[in-house]
């Protein structure tokens, strides 16, 4: 059943130290804290948890009384501490999402299914965290669902991106790339694309050392995907400029058939979870996932 209650989407906010030992993560969770049902959302880069509360609001409202879903801002991103738009290794990221995990199985109990989300540069960290050795996922995982994944970004600057970062690397990790891409060419929802170009929580440009660690572990998981192990639902944005859907498409069906579904919108920008149809689009992923966590039961 449905819940109205608006008191459903005040988040409980808390914080932890970020694995670069000195920035404050900023971390919410909403529902209830004897969850059922708990998802874990994992953003995109340069945005932030709070671009998705229309994929927040769904998921509490429609998910049944006993769901919970936990959420965090990324080093250097949104609410979270650090330099804006700066890592000094993607490793950071990989194993701030392990302290998250920790933070919510505090509620979860024995019975308790959960679900990540994730988008972009999230569904990055959240398969460097599952299917490479150097980390893994220790608690108990039902499904997964990607939205746009960055499994290969498509490069800022061409063929000779990845030199050219490598050079300005070496002078300083800090220089700023200036976004080559404005809302508009991420939704085709006017709304939501004013949202990202006026936001100040949203930087106007990425570091060199950033961008460098995205390419290089998009490179490390794009032959990992035959060992995925979760059933795995990926959104594909046909009109993307942000990512490269046919990696994507290539590496979802590297997959063990039974265990993945994948879906692609033609003419959708980046963040579907965004997009005009998005209330469509995630009543897709809740038949999804419904249908998976019932045949796993």
């Amino acid at each position: 059943m449905a819940r109205n209650s608006q008191s459903l989407f005040i988040g409980r906010d808390h914080s932890f130290l970020s694995s670069d030992g000195e920035s404050q993560i900023f971390i919410r969770q909403y529902g209830s804290e004897k969850p059922k049902l708990h998802f874990l959302l994992v953003h995109g880069a340069l945005e932030y948890s709070g671009r998705h509360l229309d994929l927040i609001h769904f998921v509490l409202k429609n998910f049944g009384q006993d769901v919970a879903l936990t959420t965090w801002d990324h080093l250097g991103h949104g609410r979270s501490g650090g330099v804006r738009a700066f890592v000094g290794g993607f490793k950071q990221y990989v194993e701030d999402m392990d302290l998250v995990g920790d933070f919510m199985q505090k509620n979860n109990s024995a019975e308790t299914k959960t679900v990540i989300l994730s988008h972009s540069m999230g569904g990055l960290i959240s398969l460097t965290r599952v299917l490479d050795t150097s980390y893994g996922w220790k608690y108990p995982l039902h499904a997964m669902v990607f939205s746009s994944p960055c499994i290969r970004p498509k490069m800022i600057l061409g063929a000779s991106s990845e030199t050219f970062l490598d050079r300005l690397n070496r002078l300083s990790g800090k220089i700023h790339l200036p976004l080559v891409y404005t809302g508009k060419d991420l939704t085709h929802d006017p709304e939501r694309a004013n949202d990202f170009d006026s936001d100040t929580l949203i930087p106007r440009f990425i570091t060199v050392r950033m961008a460098k660690e995205v390419v290089e572990a998009s490179q490390r998981v794009r032959g990992l995907s035959y060992y995925l192990r979760v059933p795995s639902l990926f959104l594909i944005a046909g009109a993307d400029k942000v990512v490269d859907p046919e990696s994507t498409a290539l590496f979802a069906h590297g997959i063990e058939k039974k265990l993945t579904h994948t879906i692609t919108y033609p003419n959708h920008y980046h963040e579907l979870w965004n997009e005009t149809d998005r209330q469509d689009i995630f009543e897709t992923m809740k038949k999804w996932i419904e249908k998976t966590l019932k045949e796993n039961s």
